[in-house]
């Protein structure tokens, strides 16, 4: 296969999504594809896995699993030698389903699983829908509950990453108290946990116009020792890789020296070029 020439200065891509969370676009291989046009070295797909939704279903079903496991194996040895591809799953928390999530997660050789937040509360933080969106819900009461919420979620033991750490902010919603010292204990949190952050770009097309995390919350995620991996939340191939000129000055800038990756669920990393302060 012929590569296409890019501007990419970091070839890892740690958040693609697929056709099975009925809110993306494309086959994986086209995913692949554009990926390796691009000059990317890894990818990983990491599709959503939300039960208990409170509206309409944007992931697969524990069902599913075995068929997105496999296919993503398949495509896999398919391109062996030219792109390393992995799989994951993006996990919605929900105290309900613990044992369940747990039981998923450790029943295939899934190479990293992350956490994220979508309905703190049983409130959709996320949806350009919901009363959330439209300022119809009052920010510290959201942002309280959110906090509280990645809180019972860090008590959990099945997952690696922290998806979208501060995904509360994507639609600019700003509370009339400061929310610094309780996310100061919760990057504490994580660090004693020894879990990875993720820095996803996918903020800089919401109205946060910024990626998450916040490059305050990143810095002090780098004084902590928390480690990251980086991401752009892809639904759709053109997406792959998306911001990553805006966001890699500022990982450098934190003080990081490398991102992490994964291989089933063991953690390595791979050192940022110097030559990212200049993008």
């Amino acid at each position: 296969m012929n590569k296409e020439k890019t501007n990419i200065s970091f070839p890892v891509d740690y958040h693609i999504h697929t056709i099975l969370c009925n809110h993306a676009g494309s086959s994986m291989e086209a995913y692949i594809k554009k990926a390796v046009s691009m000059g990317f070295q890894e990818i990983c797909f990491l599709d959503h896995l939300t039960l208990g939704e409170p509206g309409n279903r944007f992931s697969m079903t524990p069902e599913e699993v075995p068929l997105y496991f496999n296919a993503v194996q398949m495509l896999k040895r398919r391109y062996v030698g030219v792109i390393n591809i992995k799989v994951g799953l993006e996990i919605d928390f929900n105290p309900f389903y613990v044992d369940l999530l747990q039981k998923i997660t450790e029943s295939y050789a899934f190479d990293v699983i992350g956490s994220s937040l979508h309905f703190p509360g049983w409130i959709d933080v996320v949806s350009r829908k919901s009363e959330w969106s439209r300022g119809e819900k009052d920010s510290d009461y959201i942002y309280g509950i959110y906090i509280e919420s990645l809180d019972k979620m860090l008590d959990q033991s099945y997952f690696d990453i922290v998806c979208h750490i501060d995904l509360v902010k994507k639609f600019g919603g700003n509370p009339s108290r400061s929310f610094e010292n309780d996310f100061d204990c919760i990057i504490e949190k994580i660090g004693r946990k020894k879990l990875a952050v993720e820095v996803n770009t996918s903020g800089y097309i919401h109205p946060a116009k910024e990626a998450y995390p916040s490059f305050d919350i990143l810095t002090k995620c780098c004084k902590s020792g928390v480690e990251i991996t980086i991401g752009s939340d892809a639904h759709d191939p053109e997406s792959i890789g998306q911001h990553y000129d805006k966001v890699l000055p500022l990982i450098l800038q934190a003080g990081y020296k490398q991102i992490s990756v994964f291989t089933q669920r063991k953690r390595s990393g791979i050192p940022l070029p110097a030559g990212c302060r200049n993008l």
